[in-house]
């Protein structure tokens, strides 16, 4: 789970919004354009109607579109301007990357990540995916049926969802 905290777009998630250069999801863009560095995370969450919509923020932040308003600037940030100024980037150190929000690592949250994630990606589609999902008996039935929604993810939303997905869904898969 993430902070409570309020949330800023990271320069990142200006460029998205203006370019969609990194074309996110739908339900992502829009939790990216709810983001405007006066609601707290609780407050955005409940904006959103989507039952993904905590897990949606934590991708953001975890992809560098937000971050908490209190944070700094990323290093490349700051040392571009000085570096468009003629000047020579200020040997600064940067301060450690906000660590990752930690995941239950478990069969049902890896199912509970896999659905919502086929949902997003799918929309109504994915119902049979999401069935097959959540009938699964055990870790390697899961793990098969796991890899045929990220084949059928990357059918048709892409590579880059399909990798989205498989690396959401083996943060929570226990190892063998």
């Amino acid at each position: 789970m993430g902070s409570e905290g309020i949330y800023r777009k990271t320069e990142k998630g200006r460029t998205e919004i203006t370019t969609r250069a990194n074309k996110l999801g739908m339900r992502e863009r829009t939790m990216l354009i709810m983001v405007d560095d006066k609601t707290t995370r609780s407050g955005l969450v409940a904006k959103n109607s989507h039952p993904g919509s905590a897990d949606i923020l934590d991708a953001l932040m975890a992809q560098g579109f937000i971050e908490l308003a209190g944070g700094t600037e990323p290093a490349a940030a700051v040392a571009a301007p000085a570096a468009a100024a003629g000047g020579a980037p200020a040997a600064t150190t940067a301060p450690p990357a906000p660590a990752a929000p930690p995941v239950e690592v478990s069969i049902p949250s890896a199912s509970r990540y896999a659905c919502r994630a086929l949902v997003t990606y799918l929309g109504p589609s994915a119902d049979d995916l999401t069935a097959l999902v959540e009938k699964a008996n055990g870790l390697a039935e899961l793990a098969t049926r796991l890899e045929k929604c990220r084949q059928t993810i990357q059918a048709i939303a892409g590579r880059k969802k399909a990798d989205e997905f498989w690396a959401g869904v083996s943060a929570r898969l226990p190892s063998a």
